[in-house]
């Protein structure tokens, strides 16, 4: 196993989209150089910025694939630009996933294929496929074509590697209208919900020896669908485990009760969001846990509602479940509204420390829901 870690770069606020894009791609080049790393050890990037508008928004976009392919020599890491206003009225903001180099003889390959770029992490230990902006097209409307082209995506490149969705251990899924409810001729389709039943009728294909995929599904202002995934193909001395919350329900095996809105694939009834609440990877000392989006639900029922710091603390204690013991590394935090951004981060640093982390603005899957919380617990590293 080959460990990552996730740098967080927040530009300053004010000036331009194409400021702060310039500005998070030379705070990242300067941090790789301090660390003694180069850019071919940056394995993704994870852009989030603020026009909630489709032209704006494609114009960020643009400028953001543009910066990226003048900064990296040869094919350039996989990029997701994703519609989720950053803290601090920021234009932009950036996640980098960068080799720790633990393992020896580990490296970094960039492919292509069908013209969508990925990352192949290579050692003695196994593969690990990092692929980012798989993305449905602009001119697709219902939430259940976005859904399904941004899967096509993700196949195209499992397939090109040999894998599966079951080799994943941990997706993150942006979701344009995920709560927004519309009529249909099968009845009322909600975005998120949509969105489960292709995942469901995707996964169909594939097993599941190690559990479901670690997974975040979050909203974003515009963009379509976004997947990004790891892949593991794991060597005989690592570990791949599902880590379940006992003080919640596996998301998996949520009720009707809680889902919302009408199946509309065809399927006999509505379906559950197949992830597990963390992945555990470990060989040789070495350790990843990554923590799914988490939410203020004990069993499969909202607690704390109205109440941000209530619904914060509680998240936290479920995220302590899920961590049994271990130490968070890095956490990205969603937060509903953006006047609880503050009071959100004040909670965060009373119960993780301060470690890194990034403050976004965007829809949770629950109209009760005001915040959610991610991140990784990275032991067994080479660098701090």
């Amino acid at each position: 196993m080959t460990p990552f870690e996730t740098m967080c770069v927040l530009p300053p606020p004010g000036g331009t989209p194409r400021d702060a894009v310039h500005d998070c791609l030379e705070q990242l080049a300067a941090r790789l150089q301090v660390s003694g790393r180069e850019t071919q050890h940056v394995i993704s990037l994870t852009f989030f910025v603020a026009p909630c508008e489709p032209t704006p928004f494609q114009e960020v976009r643009s400028t953001v694939l543009d910066s990226v392919r003048d900064r990296f020599h040869g094919a350039p890491p996989p990029v997701s630009v994703v519609g989720q206003p950053p803290e601090g009225k920021r234009h932009a903001a950036l996640e980098a996933a960068v080799l720790l180099e633990a393992e020896p003889g580990a490296k970094v390959e960039r492919r292509s294929h069908e013209g969508i770029c990925y990352s192949v992490v290579v050692s003695e230990a196994g593969r690990q496929v990092h692929a980012a902006g798989l993305a449905s097209s602009d001119g697709t409307t219902s939430a259940a074509d976005r859904s399904r082209e941004a899967f096509s995506a993700a196949q195209a490149i499992l397939d090109a590697e040999g894998l599966d969705f079951g080799h994943i251990v941990r997706q993150w899924n942006y979701l344009e209208e995920m709560l927004d409810v519309r009529s249909t001729g099968c009845g009322d389709s909600q975005g998120y919900q949509a969105f489960n039943d292709v995942r469901s009728i995707a996964y169909g294909h594939s097993a599941f020896p190690t559990g479901y995929p670690a997974a975040t599904g979050i909203g974003q202002r515009v963009g379509g669908v976004t997947i990004e995934l790891v892949a593991v193909d794991p060597g005989p001395r690592v570990t791949v485990a599902p880590i379940s919350n006992p003080k919640q329900v596996d998301a998996h095996r949520y009720s009707e009760e809680v889902l919302v809105g009408d199946t509309s694939e065809g399927l006999p009834s509505t379906t559950s969001p197949k992830f597990e609440r963390g992945k555990r990877m470990a060989a040789d000392g070495a350790e990843i846990v990554f923590v799914s989006g988490t939410a203020s639900i004990l069993g499969e029922e909202t607690v704390g509602r109205g109440d941000v710091r209530a619904q914060t603390r509680t998240t936290i204690a479920n995220i302590d479940e899920v961590l049994g013991g271990r130490t968070l590394t890095h956490l990205r935090a969603y937060v509903k509204r953006a006047e609880d951004i503050e009071a959100v981060r004040e909670e965060c640093r009373a119960g993780f420390g301060d470690i890194p982390a990034l403050y976004v603005q965007a829809d949770v899957c629950r109209d009760d829901l005001l915040v959610e919380l991610e991140g990784e617990s990275v032991t067994g590293r080479s660098r701090g």
